[in-house]
């Protein structure tokens, strides 16, 4: 029962009470008012009947007695009167039955009133005539305490009405504060931190306002403390002191996640080398070096051909890598777009030609060693070195049987999707129990020869073509036709960058959640940290969609190199985090770096998955870490689920 309806009750009750009192004590008042006032009419009535008796020429004439006695009993409610001689005899009676209407039995009943009755000698002359009696019925008493009554409970029914629209709007205003309190409190379910900035009068409505501005303002704080803990760290850690850059261990963990089968990132590695370094540091000093390979930086984290790095490190003391979500030809590009800049660099001219730059692009493949990736992409950048000042080399691809340029790979996404070469594959992530919490699900395809190709194949020319939200669709759609095998478990479906820059697949993606919810299917939709980063308000969008089918929202690939407050302004059900990220935290040093990323996600209610769990030994690690949900090759290979 609300506040409102529990005071409206109490205030109902003691109104009702007070009525009863004020009404029953009135009426008693009355009654016994009108009682003697109907005593005294009928005496007086009575006197002045007999005195005009007493005036009549001859007290035997009826007619005239007929006439007295009918002018009284046309003026009142009187029900009796009776003139009786001396000896006993009745000279002249009239009498009549009185019915009250318009008057329920019940307050009749509730309010006794006796008829008055007033007596008096008449006198004929000398000598007495007889005794008069006159009874006042008291019918016009009761009319008037009825109408009294029904007059006064009107108005009570009013003030009372009245009363209780002013109590409702009353407490409407006072408890304003409360609601906001509530509100408060689901924007931290929500994590979201919000201070009411008003304060009611009220000292006990003031004193809770300013107890949950202050437990927000705590939980605000830890989260800030934490996240700035977690970053801190990751500075540490991952960071190149001189540039400002990841440094080479950020750059190898997220080369080694990409290259995972089950890696969201579809795209190429790049690095571009400044050659003789060693002996313009010799020659023009540590500051003139140093400085060159700033410039280098900060021109590789610029957009150059509508493309922008992802991930940027300084390698070694020369070379700079990034990853870009694109394919070979625009990375190359990128680079001349790079190159042409680097050319204006007024250090790089001072160098009298003995430093210049050179690029080596490698694509990201499934199931490469990482080893075999650099060995390559080294490889490259002799060849290159060799060409002389801004060559450029990419590494031969596998021995896939794949379309060469733009055109024949526009044509070759065409067929695939018309033809339904497309078809999923799924990992189960497990908990400690080594029960499968959910599948996450990846694209596959076919080629003419029946070779299998992995997403990270084709999705960059896919997203270079504005062909991915198709794919996006499409994936929907298998989702659905094999709907009934893939029941046991949630689903985790990862959206691609182009389904939040773009609004074509907006149908689709609802029509998808309506129809899992409806078949008893649960989705886990994620998209990787950096791709929401740069769509928070379609970010938000989603995750309300999501929440309204009842499926839940994550985050694949957290960077925590990226700010994290992401996490606060959108609810999210789990983040899934690289397995040797989460161990590297957890070393010695870096403790309380994931401690306070522990603290940051039990504040905020969300669970941690670590993803490319690829060892015994990384997985037992992650279990004394109290890691609960695991996924990644160690645990169980991927496997086609439909087609």
């Amino acid at each position: 029962m609300t506040l409102f309806k529990q005071i409206a009750l109490l205030v109902s009750l003691m109104f009702l009470l007070l009525t009863s009192i004020i009404i029953i004590n009135d009426l008693k008042r009355t009654a016994l008012f009108l009682q003697g006032q109907l005593q005294t009419t009928a005496q007086d009535m009575t006197t002045t009947l007999g005195i005009a008796i007493s005036n009549l020429p001859s007290a035997a004439d009826d007619a005239t007695l007929e006439v007295l006695f009918n002018s009284v009993f046309d003026s009142g409610y009187y029900s009796t009167i009776r003139l009786v001689a001396v000896d006993g005899s009745t000279i002249h009676e009239k009498s009549q039955q009185i019915n009250i209407e318009g008057i329920p039995q019940w307050f009749l009943q509730m309010v006794s009133l006796s008829p008055a009755q007033g007596s008096t000698q008449v006198m004929q002359g000398w000598s007495q005539l007889g005794q008069l009696t006159l009874i006042l019925h008291p019918g016009y008493a009761y009319s008037g305490l009825y109408e009294s009554l029904i007059s006064t409970l009107k108005w009570f029914g009013l003030i009372f009405f009245s009363a209780i629209i002013i109590l409702w709007l009353v407490l409407h205003y006072l408890l304003l504060p409360l609601k906001r309190v509530k509100q408060q409190a689901d924007s931290i379910q929500r994590n979201q931190f919000v201070q009411q900035q008003k304060t009611p009068g009220t000292s006990e409505l003031k004193s809770v306002v300013l107890a949950m501005n202050d437990m927000v303002s705590k939980v605000q704080s830890v989260f800030n403390d934490q996240e700035a803990t977690i970053t801190r760290f990751q500075q540490l850690l991952y960071k190149d002191k001189l540039t400002g850059l990841a440094n080479r261990r950020y750059m190898l963990d997220h080369l080694q996640q990409s290259l995972a089968e089950e890696s969201p990132f579809h795209g190429c590695f790049g690095v571009i080398k400044l050659v003789n370094f060693d002996l313009m540091r010799d020659r023009q000093g540590y500051q003139f070096t140093d400085k060159l390979i700033q410039q280098l930086g900060t021109l590789i984290n610029q957009k150059h051909s509508g493309l922008l790095a992802e991930k940027t490190a300084r390698l070694s003391n020369d070379e700079l890598s990034f990853l870009i979500a694109a394919d070979e030809e625009s990375v190359v590009d990128f680079i001349k777009s790079i190159f042409v800049e680097v050319k204006k660099l007024s250090l790089l001219k001072g160098t009298n030609e003995e430093g210049y730059v050179v690029a080596g692009v490698s694509p990201l493949e499934p199931d490469c060693v990482m080893g075999d990736l650099l060995a390559g992409i080294d490889y490259c950048l002799s060849l290159a070195t060799s060409e002389g000042p801004f060559g450029i080399e990419q590494k031969v691809s596998t021995i896939l049987d794949l379309p060469k340029g733009k055109i024949q790979w526009r044509a070759w996404l065409d067929d695939t999707l018309k033809s339904d070469r497309l078809f999923l594959v799924g990992q189960s992530a497990f908990d400690q129990t080594k029960t499968a919490v959910q599948k996450e699900l990846f694209i596959r395809t076919r080629n003419e020869q029946g070779q299998i190709i992995s997403a990270s194949t084709f999705m960059p020319m896919a997203s270079s073509l504005g062909l991915a939200i198709e794919i996006d669709k499409a994936v929907f759609k298998l989702i659905n036709k094999n709907s009934t095998i893939l029941k046991d478990v949630p689903l985790a479906v990862n959206l691609s960058a182009s389904f939040f820059e773009l609004a074509d697949a907006q149908e689709e993606f609802d029509h998808l959640l309506q129809s899992c919810h409806s078949k008893g299917i649960q989705l886990c939709i994620e998209a990787s940290h950096h791709v929401l980063n740069q769509h928070p308000l379609m970010c938000s969008q989603v995750s309300e969609r999501v929440k309204k089918y009842r499926h839940q929202f994550g985050i694949d690939n957290l960077d925590l190199s990226l700010s994290l407050q992401l996490l606060k302004s959108t609810q999210f059900n789990y983040v899934k985090i690289n397995a040797k990220s989460l161990n590297d935290l957890n070393s010695d040093d870096m403790s309380s770096a994931y401690q306070a990323l522990k603290t940051l996600t039990n504040t905020l209610d969300i669970k941690i998955i670590a993803v490319a769990v690829d060892s015994e030994i990384l997985f037992n690690q992650l279990q004394k870490m109290g890691i609960q949900v695991m996924q990644g090759n160690y645990l169980n290979e991927s496997e086609i689920v439909g087609g």
